[in-house]
């Protein structure tokens, strides 16, 4: 392994109690589970990267093979772990030096993004003061318990609003396929391991393109500056809005029909992505490959780590469920849970393991 920018982080290195449990759940995770890592085409080519738990990034690697890789996943015990849309001739260098060569169509829906009905039931924030949790659309001045001011959000998801990124990963399927001609064995869609869904597209046609080319495509699928046509007869947009005859309408079909991806992953030529079959730093859920999206569970599948009991101190938590569990509501209180659960919480910051 080669790199310009790399910290080891030894044993040795001082961490308090949680960030060492979750250093040694995640280093049995991939001691046992490597295999599950998806390797990358043309991996040599590839920049890697990794955010050690309450660390910065550390990027601008590069692996040989996926068993050089395993290796460090089980050494470094990451919270999260990225490779490159992009090949390049000198993935460890500079961006300006490192020869860009082309780069995969990767696509991102986040729940956060979709305006949903449920949103007002799980907008919220937490004093890092004193843990106190406020269910708030906008960001409180100041915590009701402390009067502090240093709040943070939690990005938090329920099954309405997955849901909801479910159909929108479903819409863009189907541009894919229908409007852009991509069979569907070329589109693979994975669970972010959070609050919604990355699809990858393997399509030579979008791997040259640079971001201006990659911003048309964004923008059709989202139906941005659309118009009505003179003649509404014929595929893609124009067949679907067809029946559109005002803008009021119009505006009603692009709602119906678009989907709503962040634009500025899908621009981004240089961007490193989580890897399939590693896990999340902010829920300790997987990043797994759905292959029926439509059964998909995201409370139960992607649900790896253990069911041992650990004991939190939870400075606070709003309820959430997994495996069918619903756990909390908490506030400055000890409890008990299975490791999966503990994982979720201190990932988030909202716990540290107990006496």
């Amino acid at each position: 392994m080669s790199s310009s920018s790399r910290t080891d982080l030894s044993p040795s290195t001082v961490e308090d109690k949680t960030t060492a449990f979750l250093r040694k759940t995640f280093r049995e995770f991939y001691f046992k589970h490597h295999d599950g890592v998806e390797a990358p085409t043309k991996i040599a080519s590839r920049e890697f990267g990794y955010t050690p738990f309450g660390r910065g990034m550390v990027r601008h690697l590069s692996y040989k093979s996926m068993g050089e890789l395993a290796a460090d996943l089980v050494k470094q015990a990451p919270s999260s772990v990225f490779c490159s849309n992009a090949t390049y001739s000198e993935p460890t260098l500079p961006m300006d030096d490192k020869g860009w060569q082309g780069a995969e169509l990767i696509f991102d829906i986040d729940a956060n993004d979709i305006a949903t009905s449920c949103r007002s039931k799980h907008s919220f924030w937490s004093c890092r003061d004193c843990g106190k949790i406020a269910r708030s659309l906008e960001r409180p001045e100041r915590c009701s318990r402390c009067q502090g001011a240093n709040m943070t959000q939690l990005h938090w998801s329920c099954p309405v609003c997955l849901d909801a990124a479910k159909q929108h990963t479903l819409r863009l399927t189907h541009f894919l396929m229908e409007d852009f001609g991509d069979p569907h064995e070329g589109i693979a869609i994975y669970f972010s391991g959070n609050r919604g869904f990355h699809i990858h597209v393997s399509d030579t046609r979008f791997e040259e393109m640079d971001p201006a080319a990659r911003t048309e495509v964004a923008n059709y699928i989202k139906g941005t500056g659309l118009v009505r046509p003179v003649e509404s007869e014929g595929g893609g947009w124009r067949g679907r809005i067809a029946s559109a005859g005002d803008d009021q309408k119009l505006s009603q079909v692009v709602d119906a029909s678009a989907s709503r991806i962040d634009e500025s992953v899908t621009t981004d030529i240089h961007r490193i992505f989580r890897m399939p079959g590693t896990l999340h730093g902010n829920s300790g859920l997987l990043k797994m490959r759905i292959h029926d999206l439509k059964s998909f569970r995201p409370d139960e599948d992607p649900v790896v780590l253990g069911d041992e009991e650990v004991v939190l101190h939870v400075t606070g938590s709003p309820a959430f469920s997994l495996r069918g569990v619903t756990y909390g509501p908490y506030s400055s209180e000890e409890a008990t849970v299975p490791t999966y659960a503990a994982v979720y919480m201190m990932t988030k910051g909202l716990a540290r393991l107990g006496e």
